[in-house]
Order: C-alpha cells, then structure tokens, then sequence
C-alpha cells in the first residue's frame, strides 16, 4: 500500500506521535512518503524517519512572550509557496493520505476529493461536544480549517460522548518506568516562554532542583536550576525519577505525564486555542493544574499537590498502526469503542463510552 503522511513540525508532539507509525508502516513493506511542514526541525527527526521525505514551509504560527503573534504569523506566512506546493501534491497516486495537521496533504486531498485521515489530538475538535476555549473567529477558523480531513481520528484524555480515542503514548514513553522519585527534582519545558522568565520564577524556589529543557545552544548552570538543550532521550530518562513537569499546554507532554502518573502544571501558550481548549479539559478532569501566567503563587501551591495516580492509557500506536496497515477501513466510532474498552481498570472513561 502507497501511503502520504503529512507532518506539522511545530513542537515536537507531531513528530513524536507520527514517527513511531510511520517507521512501523514502512517495516511492515508499506511504501510511506512522508511530508514535513512547519518550522525547520532538529536533523535528528528526518533521520529518525527516515526518507522519502520532503519538507515544506507550509502554514505557521510564531510565538513570542508566550503568546502568538498573528500580525507577525501573517508577515511570515508565503500563502503563494504554500498553494503551489498544495496543488503540486500528487494525493491521487497514493492508497492512504494521513495527515496529522499538517495542511499541505491535507487541502491537496480536499481539493482533489480524495479521502484523508486526520490523525491526531487537534482532530478532537471536530465534535461539538469536546472542551473548547471561547477564543476568538480568527482562532476558531484557524483551528477549524487549517488541515481539514474527510475522517478524524482525535485523540484525547476523555471521550465526551464522542467518537474520540485515548491519547496515542509513543512507544518510548510507554517503556518508561516510574521507579524511585526524586522529590526536589521538577522537569521544565516551556519552549515558548522567554529564558530570563523562567530563570526569574525558578529562582524563587532554592529548595528545588530544576532542570529546563528546550532549544538552547549549550548547557547552563544557575545555581539550582540547570539549563539543557532539548534531548528527547534525556527528559524521558528524568520523567522516570522527576516529581513533576512544568510545561506550556501541549497535548503530548501532557499525555504522556498522565500515563505515567506524573504531577503537570501547564501554562497555555495565550492565544493558541488548543493549548487553552487543552487547560479547560484538565480542569474539567481534575488531571492536571493550570496557570495562565508564570506565578510563584502557583507554583507554590502545585508544588506541595500529590501525584496523580497513572492513567496507564492502552497502546492506541499499536492499535492505530494496524488500523492503518489494514486500510483504515474499521469505522472510527468502532476504533474508538474498542481502544476505551482496553483502558486500564480504575480510570475514568467517558459514560457513553463505556456502556457501549
């Protein structure tokens, strides 16, 4: 089977959702040309892929201050490059287009009329039903239409009576193991907050050992607090030990603290509709902590909170690989039923889920 599998390269939830699928698909003989779009990633992502692979600049958002600028987002964005590589895209030679919200693959597939499949936590806002921030036109739109499918597989931390699946835990964190904690040690990855913000709040707690994580040239020391640059492999090695992570309100940090029974505060990126839809459904699941502004206040209290008990979500990567390598032709609301049905005993699953 002929496969395109569009990326969003912005963060790092895309990529690590999407690698272990992809490699898994091609190891399985399934010929899978992969579409990077977004901003310029580290060299180790396309080597983790693995080609064919091509990158585009596609459609963007740039943060600064921990907020999105969207004057600043329209100046970057070059809406002629991105139409001509959409009408480029050669959807009809494949068997599957997936896109996991990237929007080159996917606006290909709706203007040629060729099935697509959404494959990720932003496709859960297609149903009416899941937690939404108010946000604004612009953002709803933007979140809305930015890579339509004809068929969404969203992930989330709950169905709400929607043909929703759990989150898709990468096999890297699911090998985690949460053995003996380190109390005063607090993982930091606030990739869109300014550095010297960071350091000014942390440095409030002398009684905790910080280490922050994200795209910074070189290791820093300040006093207690420790500066890294970003190392998938380095922060899940200290997720096994951390007492807790302070991060922006990403959907796959997020999931994957859940999973392990990892103490999360999160601060939305302001005016990023997901990350603040995401806020609202940890309050409303009572999953997570949520300041909207780099508190000490708030830090001070989550740091005195226990750890949440592990969600233990079942291997919806798995489940989605062989739905995938079978066609995708099993209906989402049956994937759906059946991944809920596997959910460790004692986690809270959505009523209607779970009677069906």
């Amino acid at each position: 089977m002929r496969i395109l599998y569009g990326v969003q390269t912005t963060g790092h939830g895309h990529l690590v959702r999407s690698t272990p699928i992809i490699r898994e698909l091609r190891a399985r003989g399934h010929i899978v040309d992969v579409l990077l779009s977004g901003p310029a990633v580290d060299p180790l992502w396309p080597e983790r892929i693995g080609p064919p692979l091509a990158v585009h600049p596609g459609l963007t958002f740039s943060a600064a201050g921990g907020r999105i600028r969207y004057w600043q987002t329209v100046r970057e964005a070059r809406p002629l490059r991105f139409l001509a590589d959409t009408f480029r895209c050669r959807v009809r030679d494949y068997d599957l287009v997936v896109s996991d919200y990237e929007p080159v693959t996917a606006w290909a597939a709706r203007l040629a009329g060729v099935r697509s499949i959404g494959i990720g936590h932003l496709y859960a806002f297609a149903w009416a039903q899941v937690p939404r921030a108010r946000g604004n036109l612009v953002t709803r739109l933007v979140m809305d239409q930015f890579a339509p499918v004809t068929d969404p597989v969203g992930y989330h931390w709950d169905a709400f009576s929607a043909p929703l699946v759990p989150p898709g835990v990468a096999p890297e964190a699911r090998a985690v193991v949460r053995g003996a904690i380190d109390p005063d040690l607090i993982l930091v990855y606030l990739g869109f907050e300014p550095l010297d913000r960071i350091l000014r709040l942390l440095r409030q707690f002398p009684q905790r050992r910080f280490h922050v994580y994200g795209r910074y040239p070189a290791p820093e020391r300040h006093g207690h607090v420790e500066v890294r640059p970003a190392s998938r492999d380095a922060f899940l090695a200290e997720l096994a030990t951390c007492s807790g992570v302070i991060a922006n309100a990403g959907f796959t940090l997020a999931s994957e603290c859940l999973h392990l029974g990892v103490k999360l505060l999160v601060k939305p990126v302001h005016g990023q509709l997901e990350q603040e839809s995401n806020c609202v459904a940890l309050t409303r699941l009572g999953l997570g902590s949520v300041s909207r502004e780099l508190r000490r206040a708030a830090v001070a209290g989550w740091l005195e909170q226990p750890a949440p008990p592990p969600q233990a979500y079942p291997d919806v990567t798995a489940a989605v690989i062989e739905w995938l390598a079978a066609g995708a032709v099993e209906p989402v609301p049956v994937l759906a039923r059946r991944l809920w049905r596997g959910l460790a005993n004692g986690t809270a699953v959505d009523s209607s889920a779970r009677a069906a």
